[in-house]
């Protein structure tokens, strides 16, 4: 819980840089009704991850950029957890999945690693996923190729979209960096919009993944399949109006 109240004042403090450019730390304690010395520490971690920059009093907008995937699975790990083990209990044996590489679907291939799944196929992008999942008895397991990102620890660009579109499979398993305040499921950037993308349109039914400190999250880049998604799975439901935006953008909820 503790966690997911930080993540929520992370984001908040995000979207208020993204509006204004710079803030006071008094500006944000008044806000966010904590103290002053909350703040400083929120914003310390978001400086560790290059989120913004601390000056005198405040901080201000850096370029928007994600941060470390190090650092991003230690946060809110149990609504992660949470949500993998929703997606693992929608996995029947002998299926084909594909899964990206975000820290939530990484929960989801250690959950597979731990399952009595039979038989299946699984393609994903991310080294430390096929790693994974190759524990689980009987899977068999491709890295989709590509340029290796360093940061993402996975295959990215135009070979990786191109193997993508190949694949033909039952699920398609891919996390989201953020869902706005309109209901848009979004990323980072377009190469990985582009590629999480890529895998739904290459499923039968495509699951996005989003714990709720995503919520209210404005990122630059859409993810938008060609068809509707299968669903959107999270660890809590989110609030009423966004909850009503998803809806109205076809998105359908499936909370843990």
């Amino acid at each position: 819980m503790t966690r997911d109240l930080a993540a929520r004042r992370h984001n908040a403090i995000l979207a208020k840089l993204d509006e204004t450019g710079s803030v006071t730390v008094e500006e944000l304690a008044q806000a966010l009704d904590v103290s002053r010395e909350t703040v400083r520490r929120d914003l310390k971690a978001l400086s560790a991850g290059s989120l913004l920059a601390i000056v005198h009093g405040g901080a201000i907008r850096n370029e928007r950029s994600e941060a470390s995937f190090a650092s991003r699975r230690t946060v809110n790990r149990a609504g992660k957890e949470a949500i993998a083990d929703l997606a693992v209990s929608l996995i029947g044996d002998g299926m084909t999945i594909l899964l990206d590489s975000g820290t939530t679907t990484e929960a989801l291939a250690r959950a597979l690693a731990r399952s009595d799944r039979k038989r299946l196929i699984v393609h994903t992008t991310s080294l430390e996923n096929a790693r994974l999942v190759s524990r689980l008895a009987g899977a068999r397991v491709f890295l989709i190729g590509g340029e290796f990102d360093r940061n993402e620890d996975a295959t990215t660009g135009p070979e990786t979209l191109r193997a993508i579109a190949r694949l033909s499979a039952d699920f398609a398993f891919v996390s989201v960096g953020g869902v706005d305040p309109n209901g848009h499921l979004t990323d980072y950037t377009r190469a990985g919009a582009a590629t999480r993308t890529a895998l739904l349109n290459a499923a039968e039914q495509g699951f996005l993944m989003a714990d709720s400190g995503k919520f209210g999250l404005v990122l630059p880049s859409r993810i938008v399949g060609d068809k509707p998604c299968a669903g959107l799975l999270v660890d809590q439901v989110p609030s009423t109006p966004l909850a009503a935006k998803l809806a109205e953008q076809g998105v359908r909820i499936h909370a843990a």
